[in-house]
């Protein structure tokens, strides 16, 4: 067997590795509070996998166990999914190849996600009127589907980019519900 220095290193090693590998009673508790947590917001939004791939999309939030930071980075996920559509239909009304009757359909679809980019916030949690502000953004994508539909437009890909985005506003609009709820009545 070897010296008493190599007995003590191997401990070491061991002990650290399962260290590292089974956490502690405190960070356990905290992984059951996050699970909770999750488990609150995605059971009210239509698309629990999407839920999920935007919560665990930043481990850190996860890792404070609040709240708060899951509904943050929510918000900051559908603010960059409102980003991305806005660019989706800017692309898609200044393409040559998009028919010009569907242009300025599409340039309103612009102006509704880009007005309704500016409601994405917790601004007014205080006032526990977060998500009535929220609501005002998925109006807009409303507008924008409807005025799709009047004027006939049924692009495939136009469809599928709202579906997205009203996939990962959910989960936003989920979180801030969940966060609100959890505030003390203001008097």
């Amino acid at each position: 067997m070897g010296s008493f220095r190599d007995r003590v290193l191997i401990f070491a090693a061991v002990f650290l590795c399962l260290f590292l590998h089974f956490p502690s009673q405190t960070e356990a508790m905290s992984g059951a509070k996050s699970l909770k947590i999750m488990a609150q917001i995605c059971k009210q939004t239509e698309n629990i996998e999407v839920c999920l791939q935007v919560l665990l999309s930043r481990p850190r939030a996860l890792f404070r166990y609040d709240l708060m930071a899951m509904a943050e980075n929510a918000i900051q996920l559908s603010r960059k999914e409102s980003n991305d559509t806005v660019n989706f239909f800017n692309n898609l009304a200044n393409s040559k190849d998009t028919n010009p009757a569907f242009k300025l359909v599409l340039k309103n679809c612009i102006s509704n996600f880009k007005e309704g980019f500016m409601f994405l916030n917790l601004d007014w949690l205080e006032g526990r009127t977060a998500t009535f502000d929220m609501h005002n953004a998925y109006d807009k994508a409303f507008a924008c589907e409807t005025d799709l539909s009047a004027n006939k437009v049924a692009i495939d890909l136009v469809l599928a980019r709202i579906k997205k985005w009203k996939d990962v506003f959910s989960v936003a609009m989920a979180a801030a519900g969940v966060l609100e709820d959890s505030l003390p009545i203001p008097e």
